[in-house]
């Protein structure tokens, strides 16, 4: 008998993958800079390049398009989770992770932000 399990989708909000030239930042003592893969409402994912720097579980996040402007400061965040990707550049040393985080307690302002961020800067539902 063959025992196939379904796929139950645990995010509370719909992902959205995000267009090129958009990055996150994470800040604490140390940072990270990376271009964000996706994005929901109650999160982002991003992909960074490891500098031996241990990642905090809670930090605060901004969100900014190179060269258009958008700069969303200060997201409460933690981290969810961040494992290792392979590198698709040949011969490349650099090791790259990709990072989930959460948003917690966003105020009216960067909720506003962020769904305008969503609708303006993304393309299209992550399936």
């Amino acid at each position: 008998m063959i025992n196939i399990e379904k796929k139950v989708e645990r995010r509370e909000h719909k992902r959205f993958v995000v267009r090129e030239g958009v990055y996150a930042l994470l800040k604490n003592n140390s940072s990270k800079l990376g271009q964000i893969k996706n994005i929901s409402r109650g999160g982002l994912a991003f992909n960074y390049i490891v500098n031996g720097e241990e990642m905090h579980e809670s930090f605060k996040v901004d969100i900014f398009i190179s060269g258009r402007g958008f700069f969303l400061k200060d997201i409460p965040s933690k981290k969810i989770s961040d494992f290792h990707i392979n590198n698709k550049l040949p011969f490349s040393t650099f090791a790259i992770r990709k990072v989930g985080i959460q948003f917690n307690d966003l105020d009216p302002s960067q909720i506003s932000q962020l769904d305008n961020f969503m609708r303006d800067y993304t393309a299209g539902e992550q399936h």
